[in-house]
């Protein structure tokens, strides 16, 4: 089932086990992670800072409130018609 809105958590270690509708955020390790909103539960890793000389993801807001761009884009080579594209802003699951 595709959420609509995402809960923020800040934390030091992303847990091993992932919470559906739920943000993981670690200001350590430079990272969110979160299971798909489109409900495959994919584990999704969004780097906040530069890899490899890419530019990651801005996250911006507040402790309770965030906004993640760009867009997450989900795409399974297993399944070509399979994808999910969204936005996350202000907590909400904008699809695309």
């Amino acid at each position: 089932m595709r959420l609509t809105e995402i809960t923020p958590i800040y934390v030091e270690q992303v847990p091993e086990e992932l919470e559906e509708g739920v943000l993981y955020i670690s200001d350590k390790y430079d990272v969110a992670v979160h299971l798909c909103a489109c409900g495959c539960k994919v584990k999704t890793v969004t780097p906040l800072a530069d890899v490899a000389g890419v530019p990651g993801w801005k996250l911006t807001g507040t402790s309770n409130v965030v906004t993640l761009r760009p867009s997450i884009g989900n795409f399974s080579g297993e399944k070509p018609t399979y994808h999910a594209h969204y936005f996350i802003t202000n907590n909400k699951i904008q699809w695309c």
